[in-house]
């Protein structure tokens, strides 16, 4: 055998078994923030006691959107400015998943200044993926519809976001209902831009979604039905 394909045979092997490797240790980080629960899986070669800087990170990040939070809370409070509603009110649910969706995208960012790769973020409902979960893309699941006949659908998502946005419940018209859509399920490569991209096709026409990364929850006179965007589909798990 000549010596270069001695030397190949040699390290096929090795080769074979970094291939199957994952790309470091795997580390979870959960909490609480912005109202709602914060859950981190990453995979990455972190150094002695860089995974405590990397939580410290993390915390700091949550707590200075938090801060933001609180500040408008107590604008609110207070009735000023008067725009944002009478004294007392609550932070709107919708000002308040834009925040949930900015803080994903800080972390991920974090997360990237600390050289990691692969990770899966998720807070309050807003997910995103960076790079792969080992040898496969992240699995991603998607909101359950309330739909008995339609079975658990998931995603797979590699360097991307998953948001999901209901729409207001409009007064009854002389309690008739008419078709309208209920909740818009966006991809996009950020959580901020999945999140626009969510709202606006809950304020357009149906076929305008069949063309984006979305999936759509519509009610009828005849009930509720899903539709999946082009975008969508070669995404979903098979």
């Amino acid at each position: 055998m000549r010596p270069a394909l001695f030397l190949f045979a040699l390290l096929m092997p090795l080769l074979l078994l970094a291939g199957c490797r994952q790309q470091g240790e795997w580390y979870i980080f959960e909490g609480v923030a912005l109202g709602s629960g914060y859950h981190i899986t990453l995979n990455g070669d972190l150094g002695p006691g860089e995974s405590a800087l990397v939580e410290a990170a993390i915390q700091g990040e949550l707590a200075s959107l938090d801060n933001d939070i609180q500040l408008l809370q107590h604008l609110l409070a207070t009735g000023w400015p008067i725009v944002l509603g009478p004294p007392g009110a609550q932070v709107p649910d919708d000002l308040l998943q834009l925040y949930r969706a900015r803080a994903v995208d800080h972390l991920a960012r974090v997360l990237g200044e600390f050289g990691v790769e692969h990770a899966l973020v998720e807070l309050g409902g807003v997910q995103r993926t960076l790079g792969r979960a080992g040898r496969h893309p992240w699995r991603v699941r998607l909101p359950r519809t309330g739909l008995a006949s339609a079975p658990d659908a998931a995603l797979r998502l590699e360097g991307a976001a998953l948001v999901t946005r209901s729409a207001a419940r409009p007064a009854d018209a002389d309690g008739q209902e008419w078709e309208r859509i209920l909740a818009v399920s966006a991809v996009a490569q950020s959580a901020e831009a999945a999140d626009h991209l969510a709202r606006e096709l809950l304020a357009s026409p149906l076929e305008t979604a069949m063309e984006q990364p979305a999936r759509v929850v519509v009610l009828t006179p005849r009930g509720i039905t899903l539709h999946i965007g082009a975008g969508l589909e070669p995404l979903l798990e098979r």
